[in-house]
């Protein structure tokens, strides 16, 4: 199992301001709790370069320069109002550095489907003793406060909890965000026989451990990749060729793609560069189907008998040759040796 790679450095704060609440204020830092996974991949052309990011006008064929871009709206009706930076800045949210707590609930009455992400409060150089107040004071009762405060020019839903001592801010998702089971058409729940349940039960408890493992909740997906690049970069490995990802059984040609990417690290962390996952080179495993076995005798002759009507007449000479050239490959080979053979028998 991949290790979490522990960060290099520790997190600095990218927020500043003050918890408050009646006549408590207590300065505060916010801290990201969440490291990004380091397991989406970067659009590059053949040689590893990274690419670009363009803004194309589909309407006017061009491609639109960072000026020449603006906001847009789109309303319920589907119709775009463009708003401009002075008239967002005059709609926007006015800022402000402090966490305004309007009330503190039961902790367990927020449903866990609120919680969007998480930042660590870290406390101010002057707020001490306050700061360890307030957390144990919350911690010991149970309680959440529930307010709101600006960052980067948007106005967050905030949790603000306490566990181990440390303060810890919860953004909230808004109600109309979230869907109910009636919205998206979940049937009704039925009752279950008693028997049933306890059987089920039993099964529960069986695997039932105490406490949580974290160890069970590491990114397999994200561990192995990194391992595969780190792998294929030491050895000199290049660029996966899209061409090789595709599949050929595909009828759906000229559409978009989509490749099994745990598919392909199977194949490539069982082969070594220049090596098949079968241990064969890859020349070797594409020139297999040419290789067949040793046909008999009137076989062979049969087969360079019927040579000529396997292939239909074309217009002019030149252009069997050239369609059997482009189509099938393989086929014109092996049809070369078996008369070969047949004069060998």
């Amino acid at each position: 199992m991949p290790e979490a790679r522990q960060p290099s450095a520790p997190a600095r704060p990218f927020w500043a301001g003050t918890i408050t609440f009646g006549l408590v204020s207590i300065p505060v830092e916010l801290v990201a709790a969440v490291a990004p996974r380091h397991k989406s991949m970067k659009l590059v052309d053949a040689q590893g370069h990274p690419l670009g990011r363009r803004y194309w006008c589909p309407k006017d064929d061009k491609v639109l320069d960072n000026d020449e871009i603006v906001r847009g709206y789109e309303t319920e009706s589907g119709k775009m109002v463009v708003v401009t930076d002075e008239e967002f800045a005059s709609v926007a949210p006015e800022k402000s550095r402090d966490i305004d707590l309007k009330r503190f609930v039961a902790l367990d009455e927020i449903p866990s489907f609120f919680f969007d992400r998480s930042y660590f409060l870290a406390p101010d150089e002057r707020a001490g003793k306050a700061y360890a107040l307030l957390a144990h004071t919350m911690e010991k009762t149970g309680k959440a406060g529930i307010g709101s405060f600006v960052m980067r020019d948007h106005e967050y839903l905030v949790a603000i909890v306490a566990e181990n001592g440390i303060l810890r801010g919860e953004i909230l998702r808004h109600a109309d965000e979230l869907r109910t089971p009636e919205t998206i058409g979940l049937p009704k729940p039925r009752k279950s026989d008693a028997s049933a349940v306890r059987a089920l039960a039993k099964e529960i408890d069986a695997l039932s451990k105490p406490g949580l493992d974290k160890a069970e909740m590491t990114d397999l997906e994200a561990g192995t990749l990194r391992d595969f690049a780190q792998q294929k970069a030491k050895q000199g490995g290049a660029v996966i060729s899209m061409e090789d990802l595709e599949d050929p059984d595909d009828d759906g040609a000229g559409s978009a793609q989509v490749i099994d990417l745990m598919q392909v690290l199977r194949k490539s962390l069982g082969a070594t560069p220049g090596k098949a996952a079968d241990g064969g080179s890859p020349a070797a495993k594409k020139s297999a189907p040419a290789r067949r076995a040793p046909a008999k005798k009137g076989a062979a002759t049969k087969a360079a008998a019927t040579k000529p009507a396997a292939t239909k007449a074309p217009a002019t000479k030149a252009a069997p040759t050239k369609a059997a050239a482009t189509k099938a490959p393989a086929r014109k080979v092996a049809a070369k040796k078996k008369p070969h053979a047949a004069r060998n028998a």
